[in-house]
């Protein structure tokens, strides 16, 4: 069953091929077949809630289709980045305008997303000989700028590292602290992250 599943900062819009018998959430609201007026409608509505978390579910028989649609609706933007582990087995986090998030960043022109990540995580946190392993899910994600709507797709990749450089987080980008965190304790991490990471990070 094709599935896609888009965050604002506190919400989800998922859009899938078929119905769900029984919701887990408490706050949502189900379309089957949007049209273009009722997407927009959703996606504005969603994006000026502030206060109970919300969960959008639209149904199609072509997801794909709608996904598509969907996308029409926003200017694109692509980012990478990195799921990194040490030899010790932690993982690599950044601490940014007030909460923890794995090392990404914008894609420049003419990179694949493979390039991408590697030189975001390099530069964020001022560490080389990366190791490329395989590529996780995207995450996708909603927002506002300068009124116009913006989807950003990130692309996420597992990374190892077996150095011993000093991380050195990269201040131009408000990046505050960079730091290994054992996978046996990330509860701070996941308790003060975004919630389009939360599965990436635990998985």
């Amino acid at each position: 069953m094709q599935r896609y599943q888009v965050f604002t900062d506190e919400h989800s819009i998922f859009i899938e091929e078929k119905v769900k018998s029984n919701q887990q959430f408490e706050s949502f609201f189900e379309l089957n077949e949007p049209d273009v007026d009722e997407l927009i409608f959703v996606i504005e509505w969603l994006l000026k809630q502030k206060e109970v978390e919300q969960h959008v579910f639209l149904y199609s028989k072509d997801a794909a289709s709608l996904w598509a649609l969907f996308q029409d609706q926003f200017s694109l933007i692509s980012a990478a980045g990195g799921k990194v582990q040490n030899s010790l087995g932690e993982l690599l986090f950044i601490y940014r305008l007030g909460k923890w998030d794995l090392p990404k960043g914008k894609m420049e022109a003419g990179e694949t997303p493979e390039q991408s990540a590697l030189r975001e995580v390099e530069e964020e946190c001022g560490i080389k000989n990366l190791k490329l392993g395989s590529q996780l899910p995207n995450t996708y994600h909603v927002y506002v700028q300068n009124e116009e709507r913006i989807l950003k797709t990130t692309y996420w990749f597992i990374m190892d590292y077996a150095g011993n450089e000093q991380l050195t987080p990269q201040k131009e980008e408000a990046i505050e602290k960079a730091l290994w965190v054992s996978t046996s304790d990330l509860s701070e991490q996941l308790a003060n992250t975004y919630k389009s990471l939360v599965d990436l990070i635990s998985s």
